[in-house]
């Protein structure tokens, strides 16, 4: 269970850190000043020159890429929940909350759902936003992609579904 504890704790500090970090950047030199945008899914902040603006998505004016942005957050909030209900669900045998297997099967359960969360807000995300986008050629193009962000939740998914698989075995208790 040590192994499955760690992995979710990983897991849940990636989520976090992917859910304020920047999800899309993109950067452009226009007439000689340096531009730079990265969105985050709480806001957009956009450096030109000297000069920085940040905007909140709920002031956004309402677009498909607002809703793209609020799918993916809401997406990413049940991921955290799930990530800490299997963290419950992995602590519950350790300190015998309830019954060893049951409480080991809704940590590997809720391990999986973390997984399908996470993984779905990624490619969720990346599938819809050069669509909702007007000028947006595709999501992996030449002076723009996927920020940081995008690849922690990845890798966030994938931690959570490894560190749910040891939670299956069969507990003695």
């Amino acid at each position: 269970m040590g192994i499955a504890f760690i992995g979710m704790i990983v897991a849940l500090v990636l989520i976090l850190v992917a859910f304020f970090g920047p999800w899309y950047a993109a950067s452009e030199s226009i007439e000689g000043f340096s531009y730079e945008s990265s969105m985050s899914l709480t806001s957009i902040t956009t450096k030109m020159g000297g000069s920085e603006t940040t905007i909140q998505i709920g002031d956004m004016p309402d677009s498909d890429a607002k809703s793209v942005i609020n799918n993916t957050y809401y997406m990413s909030i049940l991921a955290v929940i799930f990530a800490i209900l299997a963290l419950i669900g992995i602590l519950g045998v350790t300190f015998n909350f309830g019954p060893a297997n049951l409480m080991s099967k809704l940590g590997g359960i809720f391990g999986i759902l973390t997984f399908i969360f996470a993984i779905i807000a990624v490619f969720y995300f990346m599938s819809a936003l050069p669509g909702a986008t007007p000028g947006m050629d595709g999501f992996w193009v030449e002076g723009a992609g996927p920020g940081y962000a995008w690849y922690l939740m990845l890798i966030a998914g994938i931690i959570g579904l490894i560190a749910s698989i040891p939670t299956f075995k069969k507990q003695v208790a």
